[in-house]
């Protein structure tokens, strides 16, 4: 993994978002050497649901995954749930077969696979694009 791609997806990130920084590190963390990042994004954590209408339940919520980082490599899908921080709390991956991508909105993106699929909300504008570009392109070949 070369430093100068997570440099590149961190430069992307929205005024105020850097936060998020500690997530995209993570993808170093968790890729094997040789893969390589072709683009990421962040949005909100498709399985995260605001519910309390009270401020002590609104700070509890804040203690949960409420976001996601989307990191495309060369091999996979790589989702890192992050707290409102942006620290990094666990990963998951997905394997790109029989993936696509069904719908791209201003600021969302679904995807469905043969096992689900998801859509997350809340993507970035200055991400999104190259995010899509990058998953295409990988899904195509």
């Amino acid at each position: 993994m070369d430093a100068a791609a997570i440099k590149r997806e961190r430069d992307l990130l929205p005024f105020g978002w850097g936060r998020f920084g500690k997530s995209l590190d993570e993808i170093a963390e968790v890729v094997e050497p040789e893969e390589e990042l072709l683009a990421a994004c962040v949005g909100l954590n498709p399985t995260f649901e605001h519910r309390s209408i009270t401020l002590v339940g609104g700070l509890r919520e804040l203690t949960e995954s409420t976001n996601v980082v989307l990191a495309a490599t060369d091999r996979r899908l790589l989702m890192i749930a992050t707290g409102a921080g942006g620290a990094p709390r666990d990963h998951r991956e997905l394997a790109y077969d029989g993936m696509a991508i069904e719908e791209v909105g201003k600021r969302e993106l679904k995807l469905t696979w043969p096992e689900g699929s998801m859509r997350v909300k809340g993507i970035a504008k200055t991400m999104l694009p190259g995010f899509e570009r990058a998953l295409r392109g990988r899904l195509a070949g």
